[in-house]
């Protein structure tokens, strides 16, 4: 069975095809994988979609360990599958940090490395485009929607005991206590 159907209501005999398998590189998922289905609700307007990414990054004195998932829907402007389209979608951005040269809070500090962890969860309002038809090319613009700490609760051993410790995420472009700025572009395969 083929995943591709003539498109309803158009004058042409352009096949949609439904499965695009790509990449994305951008905000905040770094770079990940993308799904996403187009299906034959509204006339081909309706395509879920899941995006991953897992990746680990080296600092001065810090190793990160991050994951993001994000799930939602793009709602094509026109019947055929592509162009410019609204999306909706809730993402979870978690890293586990992994730090050498920390304070507690009483500012002692720690034995060995400290950990932290930060999870950012938001609600996802975007704009894009998906141009292109066996091989694409999609660009994505918005902003997600929610709570963003401003800080690390650190925990590790001081000495053999357990201690306790905050460090401040510094400062980010885009990235607010409400929510950040989301921009992406892409690059797949569509069958």
């Amino acid at each position: 069975m083929s995943n591709k159907v003539k498109a309803q209501g158009s004058n042409t005999d352009e096949n949609i095809p439904r499965v695009r398998v790509g990449v994305k590189i951008g905000v905040p998922n770094i770079v990940g994988g993308n799904l996403e289905i187009v299906t034959p609700l509204f006339g081909n307007r309706i395509a879920p979609y899941v995006d991953y990414a897992t990746f680990t990054i080296d600092a001065d004195d810090s190793e990160n360990e991050l994951n993001y998932f994000e799930i939602g829907s793009n709602i094509y402007f026109n019947s055929l599958g592509k162009g410019m389209y609204a999306s909706l979608s809730y993402s979870r951005f978690h890293a586990d940090s992994f730090l050498e040269g920390e304070r507690t809070i009483e500012g002692q500090l720690f034995t060995g490395t400290a950990s932290g962890e930060v999870e950012v969860n938001t609600f996802n309002v975007k704009l894009g485009a998906k141009l292109g038809r066996k091989f694409y090319f999609r660009i994505e613009a918005g902003y997600g929607f929610g709570d963003v700490p401003q800080q690390i609760r650190i925990t590790g051993n001081v000495n053999g005991e357990p201690g306790v410790g905050v460090a401040t995420i510094p400062d980010i472009p885009g990235v607010s206590d409400n929510g950040l700025l989301i921009a992406n572009m892409g690059f797949g395969y569509s069958f």
